[in-house]
């Protein structure tokens, strides 16, 4: 059976209040999705189905799944939306996995921000922003996490004294920010390393890639693009050619304009199909403009375009 709205499993038996904030809070998250988009997505219908205990049947049927259990928002398998919309195998088991009291509850922009990140994963394919997929011991305590801007930033800002931005966007934060990356803001995020990898040596006498080594990170960084933001899968199929390092905007593009096509893990030639216009020339784009820059939102009130079913 195919699926193309959202279908919400409700781990608990929710009492009115929550469900009238739940249907709230993805209002919301379908106006940040509206903001990063540039207004050519948002959330058109979800089915919300109450008291569905985790682990049933029922639950494993859902594509986002609200848990009681102590954890961060997790996506299984990003752009696994699209096997459930074409049914591609019959029995689709990508998910969203999110607590319920995220940022304490749904109409808290950490909540419907921290939703609207994990859609970008589920629906559109991007990853996130705020790391690059190695481990490393930024507390040099001998426990290796993966590798943060956000800490890459500590211990600049307070060993070094050299000041560092981590990426401006709603997959480096969904609780900050409403826009997704360019190919400028990558640009721009890749000089600034380059920048303080300098002053770091000038300062130090060793560049950015030693320093993380020091704090236990793989010997083999040879080069800023192994600490560039790189998602979880190996790369991306966009027009059929493999890429990665890229940005959100690069993905969301070959997602949604016709004739481009976009893909990864078991999903490929994925083509929304529509007319995009995003520098309003009056002419449909072929090519995300050059030096494109993300429009400014949010724009409040889309939200409640959304059609919101309890079963």
């Amino acid at each position: 059976m195919k699926h193309d709205k959202l279908l919400i499993e409700v781990g608990w038996d929710a009492n009115q209040t929550y469900l009238t904030q739940l249907v709230k809070g993805f209002q919301r998250a379908s106006q940040v999705i509206y903001d990063y988009t540039d207004g050519y997505a948002m959330i058109a219908e979800v089915n919300i189905t109450n008291n569905a205990p985790e682990g049933s049947e029922k639950w494993r049927e859902s594509m986002v799944r609200l848990t009681l259990n102590k954890t961060n928002p997790v996506t299984y398998n990003g752009f696994w939306y699209w096997k459930w919309v074409k049914n591609l195998d019959g029995k689709e088991n990508g998910c969203i996995i999110f607590p319920w009291d995220w940022f304490n509850d749904p109409l808290n922009k950490g909540w419907y921000g921290g939703m609207a990140h994990e859609l970008g994963h589920f629906v559109f394919g991007i990853g996130d922003e705020y790391g690059a997929p190695f481990s490393w011991d930024p507390n040099r305590n001998g426990t290796m996490v993966g590798f943060t801007y956000g800490s890459l930033k500590d211990i600049l800002e307070s060993e070094y004294g050299i000041g560092f931005e981590k990426m401006k966007t709603v997959m480096e934060a969904g609780d900050l920010w409403t826009e997704i990356s360019t190919p400028r803001d990558y640009a721009l995020f890749k000089e600034q390393l380059e920048n303080v990898s300098r002053e770091l040596e000038n300062k130090a006498g060793y560049g950015l890639l030693e320093l993380i080594v020091k704090y236990g990170g793989p010997d083999n960084l040879n080069s800023i693009d192994k600490i560039m933001p790189t998602h979880w899968q190996n790369e991306y199929w966009i027009d059929g050619i493999p890429r990665n390092r890229t940005s959100a905007w690069d993905v969301v593009f070959a997602l949604l304009a016709k004739g481009h096509t976009l893909g990864h893990r078991d999903v490929y030639d994925i083509d929304a199909g529509l007319y995009l216009d995003l520098n309003f020339d009056g002419k449909e784009d072929d090519q995300l403009p050059a030096n494109y820059t993300a429009k400014t939102g949010p724009y409040t009130g889309v939200g409640y375009y959304l059609i919101a079913r309890l079963g």
